[in-house]
């Protein structure tokens, strides 16, 4: 055969073969060989909840654990990945650490790092089957040991008065530290429990910020109901939003928003006197599980909403800075996303720079095989059809159970999903974290 025809055969194929092209929404082959990482931190059920990204590129996993089934020995888990998905050997254990408060069962539900390297994880703490906690926060340096110049030998618990619990944390520029999430007001209700919006602000060593609502706290009802904050976000001005669900006898569950002044006062030019709640599924059970702020001010929540048919869909909703639907977004200011399994549950929200949006989250199904899940829409609330199938993306980790809680936007527009997938039907279950491709060029906003 001529040696000119075998080389220019030879690059044909290499210009235009079958090779698969990459896509936005694959998983990214760079990320632990196949673009998926379980890490178990012992014979245990382990879940993570929350992630952060370092400036060296490092992936930071909030979680928990507990031995045996044993929630007693609940604890606060962290693992530190490299950019290629390995544990880093620099942090804690061979890349683990866990973290015991004392005498109670402690889960961390969100994580940031701070400038400085340092990191802070926060979620709840409290006493066995008594959901009577305290806020429960963390904060470690950059090789995993805990920071002694952190509360107390580097934790810090907040009590709100019946009980509480941080679902969210942001960092502000000044280094102060804000952790939103549940207040437990009253246990005897005929609603059976009584919540509000709870919001504690630090200063970066762990002690409260008096400037900030009383003492350092702040709790907002909507109308003597349920009320929970699971998202938080500081606006480049220094008002503060709060995004999650509230309760009423005629609305029952609806997305539910409030804006405060830096110094924990309602920004009454927000919504209705600082609050604004939406229907998100035209039912009774709609709920904002996260939240993210673009460049323009608008306010992007995500959660799920639910239908006549008691099934559950991805919920999105955009927001003037006004408080006000955004009409530009999906015409009415709210979109759903429907995967076509039973149940399916929003748990991040995070913001491209060209605009985008991508929510992930959990599929509940009836067969026991639940997914992680991803979607994009375009700026104008239509699902994005370069995404995935169709705008949207469904990851196995294996036959059992699985799901994902938290994500984060790499700079280079690659996104990170954490969560969990189970390892036997004994209810035994790892970290699981993947990776997918996507342009976009990185994050704008992210949630939590």
């Amino acid at each position: 055969m001529n040696t000119v025809f075998v080389v220019t055969l030879a690059l044909a194929c290499s210009i235009g073969g079958p090779t698969a092209r990459a896509a936005d929404g694959d998983l990214d082959p760079s990320f632990s060989r196949d673009g998926k990482k379980t890490t178990d931190f012992a014979k245990s059920a382990d879940l993570a909840r929350a992630v952060a990204l370092q400036a060296d590129g490092k992936i930071v996993v909030a979680g928990t654990t507990y031995q045996n089934n044993d929630y007693s020995h609940e604890d606060f888990a962290v693992a530190r990945y490299t950019a290629s998905g390995q544990l880093d050997a620099t942090f804690g254990a061979k890349g683990r650490v866990t973290t015991d408060f004392p005498g109670l069962a402690a889960e961390p539900s969100a994580i940031a790092v701070q400038p400085d390297g340092k990191i802070v994880v926060a979620g709840g703490a409290f006493p066995l089957f008594v959901f009577a906690g305290n806020f429960a926060l963390a904060r470690y340096n950059s090789d995993g040991s805990l920071d002694a110049g952190f509360g107390n030998g580097g934790i810090v618990t907040t009590s709100f008065g019946h009980g509480s619990y941080a679902f969210s944390l942001a960092l502000q520029p000044d280094g102060k530290i804000l952790a939103a999430g549940t207040e437990f007001v009253d246990f005897s209700s005929d609603d059976s429990s009584n919540t509000d919006f709870a919001l504690a602000r630090y200063h970066p060593d762990g002690t409260l910020d008096a400037t900030f609502g009383i003492g350092g706290r702040v709790t907002t009802d909507f109308d003597g109901f349920d009320d929970d904050a699971f998202s938080v976000l500081v606006q480049p001005d220094g008002k503060i939003v709060a995004v999650g669900s509230a309760k009423n006898p005629t609305n029952f569950y609806d997305f539910a928003l409030v804006r405060y002044h830096p110094n924990g006062t309602l920004d009454t030019r927000f919504g209705a006197a600082g609050k604004v709640r939406t229907d998100a599924g035209g039912h009774n059970f709609d709920r904002a599980r996260a939240a993210a702020l673009q460049p323009d001010g608008k306010i992007v929540a995500a959660g799920f909403g639910s239908s006549p048919f008691g099934t559950q869909r991805f919920a999105v909703a955009r927001y003037a800075p006004s408080g006000a639907l955004d009409p530009t977004f999906s015409r009415d200011g709210k979109a759903q996303i429907d995967f076509g399994s039973c149940c399916e549950y929003a748990n991040s929200v995070l913001v491209q720079g060209d605009g985008k949006i991508v929510v992930v989250g959990i599929a509940d199904t009836e067969s026991s095989d639940s997914d992680f899940l991803l979607a994009r829409l375009t700026p104008k609330g239509a699902l994005d059809s370069s995404f995935g199938s169709g705008g949207k993306v469904r990851t196995s980790f294996g036959d059992l159970n699985g799901g994902a809680f938290g994500a984060a936007l790499q700079p280079d527009g690659k996104i990170v999903a954490v969560g969990f997938q189970a390892t036997n039907s004994d209810q035994w279950a790892e970290f699981a974290l993947a990776r997918y491709l996507a342009s976009g060029a990185g994050a704008q906003a992210a949630s939590r």
